[in-house]
């Protein structure tokens, strides 16, 4: 039987800020975020949708990431594949993925709580071998799984132009 301590707690709706850092800790951009997480039995189902100043919207639909019997979730969709996982006794996630349109990218993240509604993650971007900067990431939950309609699992992912 599956035994997940952490990821049950991160499912819902959680709203934040994605800052990107260059190689030489310099802002490149910033934008906002919506991602809905849902968890039912070893199924995790992910959207994330970014919206920027200029206008820009982003929606990615990463369908349905199945757990193994030993808690890790298998990833491989239309834009990544990777693997996550409980790490520290259940008191961080980790996971490593690679962008499938540009091969030689590989990043590693860490998603930490820091209450029951407030969470930290942090990405460490490299291609081929070169660290490329990080990506920190400040979020809040703003509601729980059972508000997200299973049908937004169902929408293409797009992005729009501003």
């Amino acid at each position: 039987m599956l035994s997940l301590k952490l990821f049950p707690s991160m499912t819902g709706i959680w709203e934040g800020t994605y800052t990107r850092l260059s190689e030489n800790a310099e802002v490149m951009f910033t934008h906002k975020s919506k991602l809905s997480l849902h968890l039912s039995g070893n199924e995790w189902r992910q959207a994330n949708e970014y919206s920027f100043d200029s206008g820009r919207e982003e929606f990615h639909n990463f369908g349905m990431s199945p757990f193994d019997e030993n808690g890790v979730m298998k990833y491989d969709n239309h834009r990544i594949i990777g693997e996550a996982w409980e790490a520290n006794g259940g008191k961080n996630i980790l996971l490593w993925w690679s962008y499938k349109q540009f091969p030689g990218s590989m990043l590693y993240e860490m998603i930490t709580p820091i209450s029951s509604t407030h969470r930290m993650r942090v990405w460490q971007h490299s291609m081929n071998g070169k660290f490329e900067g990080l990506t920190m990431i400040e979020e809040w939950k703003t509601a729980d799984q059972s508000v997200i309609p299973l049908s937004l699992y169902d929408q293409a992912s797009y992005i729009k132009e501003a």
